[in-house]
């Protein structure tokens, strides 16, 4: 009788600390498959060169999934010296450096933002589209593989550049990197 005793309660230690293992295993997988980081800062002195001049703000929060290959972001920006005249992801770049014209990315840009549904409305000006000088806006960017790779995404080879329409720096007025750390 207690041979089965013992027996019984190590089957069921075991099993117990196999379930707790395995659940561990599935919570830790699913960390792994999606990304997220928000207050992702957006200032002039993340400007390469520095954009001294500027008080503009802004931030982003962005999210990246493994199964859908999908980066999603959100990006809020405000005090610009004029209505936005773009906004822009480029790529690839580390922090501090401006991101080079290649064969994929003809002027280093990864993604021409379409402000429509996020709450920027375009605004037709002497023939051009000019956005409010703060703002929000969100959208996605799918890593396909070629046009963009997932590793490229997550090892902060990205950032957003928001550019007022009078503002001299070509470069962007305030400028944030997509990190996850």
């Amino acid at each position: 009788m207690k041979l089965f005793r013992l027996t019984a309660v190590t089957s069921v230690v075991l099993t117990a600390a196999l379930f707790l293992a395995s659940c561990e295993k599935e919570a830790e997988e699913k960390k792994v498959l999606n990304y997220e980081k928000k207050g992702i800062i957006l200032s002039g002195a993340q400007v390469t060169p520095v954009v001294s001049a500027s008080t503009a703000l802004g931030s982003m929060d962005v999210s990246y999934s493994k199964e859908t290959k999908l980066l999603t972001y959100t990006i809020m920006w405000s005090g610009l010296t004029d209505s936005v005249s773009a906004i822009r992801i480029h790529g690839l770049a580390p922090t501090g450096y401006v991101a080079p014209a290649t064969t994929i990315y003809p002027n280093g840009i990864v993604q021409q933002v379409v402000a429509s549904s996020g709450g920027v409305y375009a605004q037709k000006t002497s023939g051009k589209f000019t956005y409010a000088k703060s703002g929000k806006v969100t959208a996605t960017l799918l890593a396909d593989g070629v046009y963009l790779r997932e590793n490229d995404i997550l090892n902060g080879m990205l950032y957003v550049a928001v550019t007022g329409n009078n503002f001299a720096n070509p470069y962007g007025e305030i400028r944030g990197q997509i990190v996850f750390q």
